[in-house]
C-alpha cells in the first residue's frame, strides 16, 4: 500500500523579509548615488577652478609682455574716459598721497583705475611716432562698496610700424603718421561703444581689490615717489571668478603683480 505524501509548504520570502531587502538595497543605492554626486561635484569644481587660472595665467602673460613692451602708459579711472574728447593734462586717475608716519622716505602718491593705455613709441629711429596703442579695461562705471561682477576687455590698433628712418635723403621728415596721442585715443570710443570693433573680451566675471586709499575697488594702480606720475610701475590687482555661488560651486583666484615699461 502506498503512501501518500502530504504536500510541502510553498517555498517564497516574507513581508519582513522583503523589508529588510529593500531597505539594505536603498541604502546601498543611497551610498552609491552620494558617492556619484560628491565626485561629480568634485569634478566640476577642479574644472571651474582650472577655467579660472588658465583665464588669469593668459591674462598674466598679456599684460606682462605688452607692459614691458611700452614705452609709457595712463591709468584712466573707467573706460568711460575714452569718450572721443580725451584730455590728457586732467582725464588721467588723481594721484593721491599715502603717508608712512613712521619714515617720511616711504610716502608715495598712488592713482587708481580701471583702464589702462599703454603707448609703444617708434624706438629705432625716433621717439616722436607712435607704433601702436593697447588698451586694458573693464566695462564698468562704478568701483563702489558694491565691488560689482564686470568683464575685462581689450582693444589694441594696428602695429602702424616705424616709417622711414630720418636719414631718408628724400624725406629727413617723414614720420609714420602718427605723432599725436590725443588725436588716436580721440579716435577710440569706448564710452560710446564699450565692444568697439576689434575688441575682446579677456574674462567675463572680475573684480577689483579695495585700494589702500579709497573704498573704491579698481584693478590698476600707479605709483609715484611725487605728486607728478612717472609712468614708472603699474600695479594690477584683480579677482577671476568662474562657477556659480549655488551649492558651493565658486571658484576665483586674485591676481597681484607690479611691471614697469621698458621705455
Amino acid at each position: 500500500m502506498k503512501s501518500r505524501s502530504r504536500p510541502g509548504r510553498a517555498h517564497g520570502f516574507s513581508l519582513v523579509e522583503v523589508m529588510i531587502s529593500l531597505t539594505i538595497a536603498a541604502s546601498v543605492l543611497a551610498i552609491a548615488m552620494s558617492t556619484f554626486l560628491f565626485g561629480l561635484r568634485t569634478m566640476y569644481k577642479d574644472t571651474q577652478r582650472l577655467a579660472t587660472n588658465s583665464s588669469l595665467r593668459s591674462f598674466m602673460a598679456q599684460i606682462s609682455k605688452e607692459t614691458l613692451d611700452a614705452s609709457y602708459f595712463y591709468v584712466l579711472p573707467y573706460y568711460t574716459s575714452l569718450d572721443g574728447n580725451v584730455n590728457l593734462a586732467t582725464d588721467p586717475a588723481v594721484l593721491n598721497q599715502t603717508e608712512d608716519f613712521d619714515d617720511e622716505a616711504y610716502d608715495k602718491w598712488v592713482a587708481h583705475g580701471d583702464c589702462l593705455v599703454l603707448v609703444t613709441r617708434t624706438s629705432r629711429y625716433r621717439s616722436t611716432d607712435i607704433r601702436q596703442i593697447r588698451i586694458y579695461y573693464r566695462v564698468s562705471d562704478d568701483q563702489g562698496d558694491l565691488n560689482q561682477e564686470t568683464p575685462i576687455r581689450y582693444y589694441e590698433t594696428a602695429d602702424w610700424g616705424e616709417g622711414p628712418p630720418p636719414t631718408d635723403p628724400i624725406n629727413p621728415n617723414a614720420t609714420n603718421g602718427h605723432s599725436d596721442l590725443t588725436v588716436e585715443l580721440n579716435k577710440i570710443n569706448l564710452k560710446a561703444t564699450p565692444k568697439i570693433a576689434g575688441s575682446r573680451q579677456l574674462a567675463e566675471r572680475t573684480k577689483g581689490r579695495k585700494s589702500a586709499t579709497s573704498n573704491h575697488y579698481p584693478i590698476f594702480s600707479s605709483e609715484s615717489p611725487t605728486a607728478n606720475p612717472t609712468n614708472g610701475f603699474i600695479s594690477i590687482n584683480v579677482e577671476f571668478i568662474n562657477g556659480t555661488t549655488n551649492n558651493n560651486l565658486l571658484s576665483s583666484s586674485s591676481f597681484n603683480y607690479t611691471i614697469s615699461p621698458r621705455r
